[in-house]
């Protein structure tokens, strides 16, 4: 493959691969949604603080960033779908492993794997339907294959709640385990394996400071501190208050992921006729406004504004966001832009939950959604600027 172009497969082909890989990661982001809103709670359960929650999610974090770029390498030079089987094999034995749990030290060793599973499914799932998008595209292709993501993860809470309620957590790691094998049995059996061709040699130098990768790179950094505030805190912020209950919280997780997709749907389809940056921008102001609502009118219909307006201000950025990497990859790899705009998202979710928990130990949980709120508002600027800059080269528009 060389710099700028992309696979030529035929259209029954690209079909398979793109409606093959929507029901794995659908499958398996239903999973992984089970599980995350639940995890702060049972963590509490066994003894864990505000800290001990944030090293808890970090761990996740801290091993995708150690084998995001090895992945990202390998499956540019060894193919995609091996990793993405051996990837979600993992998942399917760990989401079992966590019945054996029985203290945070445990809980927290087992995050850690589960994010070097994590780093051979999603980045390289990316990588592959990066590969075969239409130039000139990107954005309604890639941006309409990232909603199995939400659609997943939007039913993933309301299930796991659900289940809490009626049965019990050990049921809700059951079933973890279920989805996972089914995302295994589909990638098995329909996912089409296509030769990457020879590795674009970059060094991890003209990865990291690629201009295209700059604006994304920025995003998945105030994304982890935005997403995790209300993925990790909100429940917590939720339980003090009687009225609201498990499967309530998983209402509102489950209508802040399920409105991206549905704006996204919209947005992929403008995504390459607008300037990318101003629709980044515009998604980022809305995530911010969200987060800054919970602390100052809390409650149930609070909580469900902050989630339709976090959902929206994903699904109107991220065709964008991913139509960038896409144009980045066809220059460097598509496996070293993913695996390096998901490894700024790895070092993100590495430092957030650690700041928030130390944030909430020290000035309470309210100010957690303050500070994220702000910062995230003040990434609006900078996105502004990347798009006058994108101006003035008219880069953004022809890459």
């Amino acid at each position: 493959m060389t710099a700028n172009t992309a696979f030529h497969v035929d259209k029954a082909t690209r079909n398979r691969i793109y409606f093959s890989l929507y029901g794995a990661v659908f499958s398996a982001m239903i999973g992984v949604g089970i599980v995350i809103p639940l995890l702060p709670r049972y963590a509490v359960t066994l003894g864990a603080t505000g800290i001990w929650i944030g090293a808890i999610f970090s761990a996740f974090a801290i091993s995708r960033l150690i084998f995001l770029p090895l992945f990202g390498k390998i499956s540019d030079t060894i193919g995609r779908k091996r990793l993405i089987v051996y990837g979600l094999c993992a998942y399917t034995v760990l989401s079992l492993l966590y019945l054996l749990a029985g203290s945070v030290y445990e809980i927290t060793a087992l995050r850690f794997f589960h994010g070097m599973a994590s780093a051979m499914i999603l980045p390289i799932a990316l990588a592959y339907i990066n590969d075969i998008a239409p130039i000139g595209e990107e954005g309604k292709f890639i941006g309409s294959f990232v909603s199995s993501i939400y659609l997943g993860m939007s039913f993933g809470p309301f299930i796991g709640g659900v289940i809490m309620d009626l049965l019990s957590m050990n049921a809700v790691f059951f079933a973890m385990a279920f989805f996972s094998l089914l995302a295994l049995v589909t990638s098995i059996l329909y996912l089409p394996d296509i030769q990457t061709g020879p590795a674009i040699k970059t060094s991890f130098m003209e990865i990291i400071f690629h201009k295209n990768l700059q604006g994304p790179v920025l995003y998945q950094l105030m994304y982890a501190l935005a997403n995790g505030t209300f993925m990790v805190f909100l429940p917590i912020l939720a339980i003090q208050d009687p009225l609201i209950s498990a499967s309530e919280i998983g209402v509102i997780i489950l209508v802040s992921v399920l409105t991206t997709p549905i704006f996204q749907h919209f947005f992929s389809r403008i995504a390459d006729s607008f300037r990318r940056y101003h629709l980044i921008a515009l998604g980022v102001t809305m995530i911010g406004a969200s987060l800054l609502i919970i602390p100052v009118v809390q409650g149930l219909s609070a909580y469900l504004l902050s989630a339709v307006l976090l959902g929206v201000g994903r699904g109107i950025s991220l065709p964008s966001l991913f139509a960038l990497v896409s144009c980045a990859g066809r220059e460097i790899g598509q496996g070293s832009a993913s695996g390096m705009v998901n490894m700024s998202l790895a070092i993100g979710l590495i430092v957030a939950p650690l700041l928030s928990g130390v944030i909430m130990d020290l000035s309470g949980i309210d100010m957690v959604f303050y500070v994220s709120g702000v910062m995230s508002l003040f990434c609006t600027g900078i996105f502004i600027r990347l798009n006058n800059r994108e101006e003035r080269s008219e880069n953004l528009m022809t890459c």
